[in-house]
């Protein structure tokens, strides 16, 4: 990530419609991105005609009509489901490009159907990811079998030749690594940081645990003693062959198991809203109460109803030295920016009103700006490119929604103040000041984390979980443990036995 892969896709389009081989194609890239492609065509490709396919239904149809037009037509991933009548009839595919490939990680998605689909009408197609194992290798087999099915065979080949299942189906370990990097050498074009390290930034990584007040962490123990009873209860029905925490997220169960996930998942969830702000507690258990609002958790409104979360402090640790660090960060030099990530939204709008409170008070002297899923492509461009080029713009507030394709080069240090439960999600976090063209020599990524919690763990599950994913790319693999690394219910147990 970061080593400049829109660049070489542009690169070879161009090359290949000097060739004659190719005129015609189309770019899907996340909304987010969209004019980044623009802009990156312009410098490198720039006597082609480029459209972007945006706005309402009937804007997006018109621009699909007159895709013969232009050499370069760049889509976002919804449009395979909402416009793929209008696709399939209109646009002309020489050339197929699909950013952030991930985004067909999933083999029932119709996103993933519909881009296969399609892709079986371009003799020229490129899946581009810095991070194609983001959880599980067999979202790698969901790409390749889009880039060129025959590379990697049929899944039944796939799944017999690299994954040793348990009685449950479950995978136990990985094998034959060395033998699928091989299989994909010839169709992928890969550079680890460690092959471009001369024109990266230094990266220095920073461990932040913070100790958290005791009427949280009292809190925090009951929800664990809450949590283990509904794992217990998961086992005593035999779930333990089907749930996995990390693979729980883009997947619905069904039957039985549905409400015993979703015990475990409430109270994991709860778990992390209380590391990252007990007042996300509050909110989560007002927007379930609330008679107009669809979301909140059912488990934070029982705790509410209980009386739990009365008397907890108004002040957290965590934001506390979350503003410490970033006013330590932006004193040091005038030219450092801060880009900080969280998992929730209302997170970023309590630290985003705390810095504004700041920076008006006091000598912070600088602006921010924040992107979450709600915000439009446009204006997540515009608000890239002000942190980008203004220098009074030096705080970078994102949700996950910006963790994937956008370039911000000009951040100096990047901390997330929660962490997701990929390590491939991890990794775009980190990817977007660990950039060739960053303007610093250096870059600073802080982990920040709430000692002796639900947050310890997961950030030592993420250090692992890396080094199965560069197992399966890069074929570092040492041959121990299997190469899998499971968080399920019974690792999980376990971990909780032993705060």
């Amino acid at each position: 990530m970061g080593a400049g892969k829109t660049v070489a896709a542009v690169s070879a389009v161009r090359h290949l419609r000097r060739q004659r081989i190719v005129d015609k194609g189309v770019i899907f890239a996340l909304k987010s991105t969209k004019w980044q492609w623009v802009r990156e065509i312009a410098k490198v490709d720039p006597r082609a005609k480029v459209q972007v396919v945006d706005g309402d239904r009937r804007s997006r149809t018109a621009a699909i009509r007159r895709a013969g037009r232009y050499h370069y037509t760049i889509m976002h991933y919804e449009c395979l489901v909402n416009d793929w009548d209008m696709i399939k009839k209109y646009l002309p595919i020489d050339f197929m490009i699909l950013d952030e490939a991930t985004y067909i990680k999933s083999f029932r998605a119709k996103r993933s159907r519909a881009a296969k689909a399609l892709g079986k009408r371009s003799g020229v197609r490129m899946a581009l990811s810095g991070q194609p194992v983001e959880n599980r290798p067999e979202e790698l087999f969901s790409i390749m079998e889009f880039v060129d099915p025959e590379v990697l065979g049929s899944f039944h080949k796939f799944d017999r030749t690299f994954i040793v299942r348990d009685g449950y189906g479950r995978p136990k370990r990985y094998r034959n690594l060395n033998l699928i990097h091989q299989r994909l050498g010839p169709a992928m074009y890969r550079k680890s940081r460690e092959d471009i390290a001369e024109w990266l930034p230094e990266m220095i990584e920073l461990e932040m645990p913070v100790v958290l007040d005791p009427a949280t962490m009292a809190l925090h123990d009951l929800i664990r003693h809450d949590l283990s009873v509904a794992i217990d209860k998961a086992l005593a029905e035999g779930v333990r062959g089907g749930f996995d925490i990390l693979t729980h997220y883009g997947r619905t169960p069904t039957g039985k198991d549905a409400s015993l996930m979703g015990d475990v998942m409430s109270r994991l969830l709860a778990m992390r809203m209380l590391s990252s702000h007990p007042a996300l507690l509050n909110i989560s258990a007002k927007d379930f109460d609330s008679e107009v609002s669809r979301r909140g958790s059912k488990y934070a409104s029982e705790l509410n109803a209980s009386g739990a979360l009365s008397g907890l402090p108004n002040t957290h640790e965590k934001l506390d030295h979350l503003l410490e660090h970033v006013d330590e960060i932006l004193d040091e030099d005038p030219r450092h920016k801060v880009v900080v990530f969280s998992y929730f939204k209302p997170m970023l709008s309590m630290i985003a009103r705390e810095l504004i409170g700041r920076i008006t008070k006091g000598p912070l002297g600088a602006g921010l700006t924040m992107i979450t899923g709600d915000v439009s492509g446009i204006e997540r461009d515009n608000r890239i490119q002000r942190f980008n080029n203004s220098p009074d713009c030096r705080i970078f507030l994102s949700s996950d929604a910006g963790a994937y394709g956008i370039n911000l080069n000009q951040g100096s240090h990047l901390i997330c103040y929660d962490l997701p439960w990929s390590a491939g999600a991890l990794s775009q976090r980190i990817s977007r000041i660990d950039r060739t063209d960053s303007s610093f020599k250096q870059i600073h990524i802080g982990y920040m984390f709430g000692l002796n919690t639900i947050e310890e763990r997961m950030f030592n599950m993420l250090i692992q979980k890396r080094k199965v994913a560069r197992a399966f790319i890069d074929g570092e693999f040492d041959g121990k443990g299997g190469g899998s690394i499971n968080l399920d219910l019974e690792s999980l147990r376990e971990f909780l036995d032993t705060q």
